[in-house]
Parts: structure tokens; C-alpha cells; sequence
């Protein structure tokens, strides 16, 4: 049974952690450096799993209405499982409760090219986001992001004109 609870300071390790079994998504030193600035400053959520850290999601909210998750990580031997999923649906219910009506997420670009590797790559990655309810809404060529391509993703948290 997995336990979605708020993040805490004290989960941070734990977190890094998390990141530390994923190298092929955090092996960027200067990605591994913000994603651990993110769970020591940052909202968000962790999935306890089997008495530990299963994984974690962050969110920065730039713009009254809106906010991003800036980091999702689920370690390498919980994956496929629901939890990021579970996460996900957290954020959205804190944020839509908070009055905000959009959840967007930033990932690799599909026009940056990647091995397959048995469909554990961003391409999953971007399957997921969209299977969770992400709208994809623009690829954006930025010099200072990963490989220069981010996709963004949104979520409409509200069905209401208010």
C-alpha cells in the first residue's frame, strides 16, 4: 500500500535518493543539483512504499491560477506502478481546491532524438503526462533547457469559468 503525504525537509535524502536510481533521467549534475534545491525549498508530495521513499513530486507556482511541477521522480524498482500517477492526482486536488485551474509540466521535446530502451525514455515520459489527463501545448527551442527542446504540458484543473 503506498501512503501519499506532503513533503517535508526531512524527505530530502530520501528524495535524492530517489533521483540517484534514475541516471539516465538525472544525469544532468547541474538537473540533480535544482531537482535537490527543489525538495528542500518547494511544495509538493512524496509516495511512502514498503516503510521508505517510493518517490516525489514538487510544484512552483510562477502565476496566481497556475503552477508547474517542476520535478517528478519515481525510484527505478517502483516505477509502472501507479505512484506517479497517484502523485500527480494529488497535486492536481491540493491545487484545484487552492482555486488554481491549470497544472503544466515542462519535459524533453519529442524533436530531440533518444534510444528506445524498451520505452523507458521521455517518449514514456510524455505517454504518461498524457494518460494523466496533459494536454500537450507547445514545443519550445530554449538554449538554456537540457537538449533545447521542452515540451509543455497542461492539465485543466477546473471545468468552471470562474
Amino acid at each position: 500500500m503506498t501512503q501519499i503525504r506532503p513533503l517535508h525537509i526531512d524527505d530530502a535524502a530520501a528524495c535524492d535518493a530517489v533521483i540517484a536510481s534514475l541516471p539516465y533521467f538525472f544525469g544532468d549534475p547541474d538537473g540533480v543539483r535544482q531537482c535537490a534545491e527543489a525538495v528542500r525549498t518547494q511544495r509538493g508530495f512524496v509516495a511512502v512504499a514498503e516503510g521508505g521513499i517510493a518517490g516525489f513530486i514538487t510544484l512552483e507556482q510562477h502565476q496566481p491560477g497556475s503552477a508547474e511541477i517542476s520535478w517528478l521522480a519515481v525510484q527505478s524498482g517502483h516505477r509502472r506502478g501507479g505512484i506517479g500517477r497517484q502523485l500527480v492526482d494529488a497535486a492536481a486536488e491540493l491545487l484545484a481546491a487552492e482555486g488554481a485551474r491549470a497544472l503544466f509540466v515542462m519535459t524533453l521535446g519529442p524533436s530531440v532524438p533518444e534510444d528506445d530502451r524498451d520505452g523507458d525514455n521521455y517518449e514514456g515520459t510524455r505517454r504518461f503526462y498524457r494518460a494523466n489527463g496533459f494536454v500537450p501545448l507547445r514545443e519550445l527551442q530554449l538554449r538554456d533547457w537540457n537538449d533545447g527542446f521542452a515540451l509543455i504540458l497542461v492539465r485543466p484543473l477546473r471545468g468552471d469559468d470562474s
